[in-house]
């Protein structure tokens, strides 16, 4: 797919994701680029350059753009925490992209009903709702994961009450963003409904836009930091909203799985 001297991007949204991969791989040198701190890596040999963009569809397409243009990956790779779409899709679960959704990309109708369109030939200037993955890297990522297990979610952290204890799962599917944390369950299953998405981030379709536009190969792997249909993350108050400890620890070790194929 690419030789050794290629160029691998990583955008990835927050420090506390980004630091499951820096434990794992040689960092060569750190380059400042106005907002953007550029991360030259390796890892078994390839080369690899890391931004952390920050949360966000704009900071995510801000920072992919800028790596395109100074990185010049061949491969584009985003990873990170989620949130899940589907009542039995549990915390430490780990999501392949198969595709990415813009789903915030609606249209409030005068109904107070959301429509979101379909256009059969976006213009140039249209947000691509619905971007499907690279398929050589997604049969990377699928050939990486065979016969890996996620490791197990703490048991101090605890377990949505209703569903019985398992240990975390590999699946495949779509990926939705958007500048939105949803919690409302009517919401999750129309969104699951409509696009069949796993789960919800606030970055890979806006990176996965931008890719297509350069025609850069992407993919994007998800872990499950929270299922909002078992137990419903406080978000005001104060209080830690996530497990930092956790959150994409295990999207980074399939990712270096994948990275380690390429």
């Amino acid at each position: 797919m690419s030789g050794n001297d290629a160029v691998i991007g990583l955008i990835v949204a927050m420090p506390s994701e980004l630091r499951h991969l820096l434990e794992r791989v040689t960092i060569e040198r750190e380059v400042a680029a106005g907002p953007w701190r550029d991360l030259h890596l390796t890892h078994g040999g390839r080369r690899l350059v890391a931004v952390c963009s920050g949360i966000g569809m704009v900071n995510a397409a801000a920072a992919t753009e800028h790596l395109i243009a100074t990185g010049r990956p061949t491969v584009m790779l985003n990873f990170g925490c989620a949130g899940a779409h589907r009542r039995d899709i549990l915390p430490g679960d780990v999501i392949i992209g198969t595709s990415t959704v813009s789903h915030g990309a609606v249209h409030i109708l005068p109904s107070g009903e959301d429509f979101f369109p379909r256009p059969e030939v976006p213009t140039p200037g249209d947000v691509v709702r619905e971007i499907p993955m690279d398929p050589a890297l997604l049969a990377v990522a699928r050939a990486a994961a065979a016969g890996w297990a996620p490791d197990p979610w703490p048991a101090a952290l605890g377990g949505p009450a209703p569903v019985p204890h398992r240990d975390p799962v590999v699946r495949s599917g779509v990926v939705g963003s958007a500048d939105i944390w949803t919690q409302e369950h009517a919401r999750l299953d129309r969104l699951h409904a409509r696009h069949q998405s796993l789960c919800e981030d606030m970055e890979a379709a806006a990176v996965a836009q931008i890719c297509q536009r350069h025609q850069v190969s992407f993919l994007t792997i998800k872990d499950i930091s929270n299922n909002e249909f078992l137990a419903s993350s406080v978000l005001t108050g104060g209080e830690d909203v996530l497990p930092w400890d956790e959150v994409g620890r295990r999207s980074a070790t399939l990712l270096l799985r994948v990275i380690g194929r390429l």
